[in-house]
C-alpha cells in the first residue's frame, strides 16, 4: 500500500488493517519469544562453562607470571653480585685464567644485555624464545666452567654459590615462562569461543526482550483498535475537523516561521 492508498483510507478500514496487523504480530510473537528463550537458556550454561575455562588459564597464567617475575628479579638481584664479586676476584688475583677465551667474554656482561633485551624491549614470541635458549647456553656453560674454576680456587666459594643459585633462578624462571606461554596458546581458542558465545546469548536476550515487549504494545495496541473500531473515531478526528473548517492545526511544523516580537513604544524597558 503506497502513501495515497493509505490516504485514502477512511478511517475505520485504516484501524482494521493496523488492527489486521497487530493480530497477526499477536499470533507471531509467542512462537519468537520462546525461541529466543530457548536459545538463551541453552547459550547460557555454555557462556558460564566457558568463563570458568578461561578464567581457571588466566589466573593460572598470572601464578606463573608472578612466580617467573619473583625468580626473575631475584636472579637479577644475584647477577649484579657476582658481577661485583668477580671484579673484586679478578683485581686480587683469585682468577686464575683457565680458559683465557671464556674469561674475556665475561659471563655477567653478557647476560645482562640479555637480560635488558627482556625486559626493556617489546620482543616477538621468536625473539623472546631465541634470546632465552642463548641465555641458557650462556649458563650451561658457566656451569662447566664454575666447576673447573672452584677446584682450583677454594676461595671463590662464596662466588661460585651465588652464581649457581643465580642460574637455578634463571632456569626456573625460563621453566615457567614456558609453561605460561602454552596455557596462553591452549586458552586462546577458548577466549575465542567464550567472546563469540557471549555475544550470541546478548543478542538472544535483547531479542527475547524485544519480543516480550512488543507482546505487551501488541495486546494494547489490539484493544485501542479493537474499541474504536467498536465505539467510533470522533475524539482522535477532533484536530482533523478543525484543519479542514480553515482552523490552524496544532501541531508546530519544524519549519514553520518564528513569532515576531515586537519592541513596546517607547524603547526597551529599563
Amino acid at each position: 500500500m503506497d502513501f495515497t492508498d493509505l490516504i485514502a483510507l477512511k478511517p475505520r478500514d485504516f484501524a482494521s488493517t493496523i488492527l489486521e496487523r497487530r493480530k497477526i504480530l499477536a499470533v507471531a510473537l509467542p512462537d519468537i519469544e520462546a525461541h529466543m528463550s530457548e536459545n538463551a537458556d541453552i547459550l547460557a550454561p555454555e557462556v558460564e562453562k566457558l568463563r570458568l575455562a578461561r578464567d581457571s588459564g588466566l589466573n593460572r597464567v598470572a601464578e606463573l607470571k608472578g612466580r617467573r617475575n619473583e625468580a626473575q628479579n631475584e636472579a637479577r638481584v644475584l647477577l649484579q653480585q657476582t658481577r661485583v664479586l668477580r671484579t673484586k676476584l679478578e683485581e686480587s688475583g683469585g682468577l686464575k685464567n683457565l680458559d683465557p677465551k671464556w674469561a674475556k667474554e665475561k659471563l655477567e656482561e653478557s647476560l645482562e644485555d640479555i637480560e635488558d633485551k627482556i625486559e626493556k624491549h617489546a620482543l616477538s614470541l621468536t625473539d623472546e624464545r631465541r634470546l632465552i635458549a642463548e641465555r641458557k647456553a650462556l649458563l650451561q656453560k658457566n656451569a662447566a666452567w664454575l666447576d673447573q674454576r672452584r677446584k682450583n680456587n677454594p676461595e671463590m666459594a662464596t662466588y661460585v654459590e651465588s652464581s649457581r643459585k643465580m642460574q637455578k633462578l634463571f632456569n626456573l624462571a625460563d621453566k615457567l615462562h614456558q609453561e605460561m606461554i602454552a596455557i596462553v596458546e591452549k586458552n586462546e581458542p577458548i577466549h575465542s569461543e567464550f567472546t563469540e558465545k557471549r555475544a550470541e546469548l546478548r543478542n538472544s536476550i535483547r531479542q527475547l526482550e524485544r519480543a516480550r515487549s512488543l507482546i505487551k504494545q501488541s495486546e494494547a495496541a489490539i484493544s485501542f483498535w479493537g474499541n474504536r473500531i467498536e465505539n467510533g473515531f470522533e475524539n482522535l478526528l477532533t484536530a482533523a475537523s478543525l484543519v479542514e473548517g480553515g482552523g490552524k492545526s496544532t501541531v508546530l511544523r519544524r519549519n514553520a516561521e518564528p513569532p515576531v516580537v515586537t519592541k513596546p513604544v517607547g524603547g526597551e524597558e529599563e
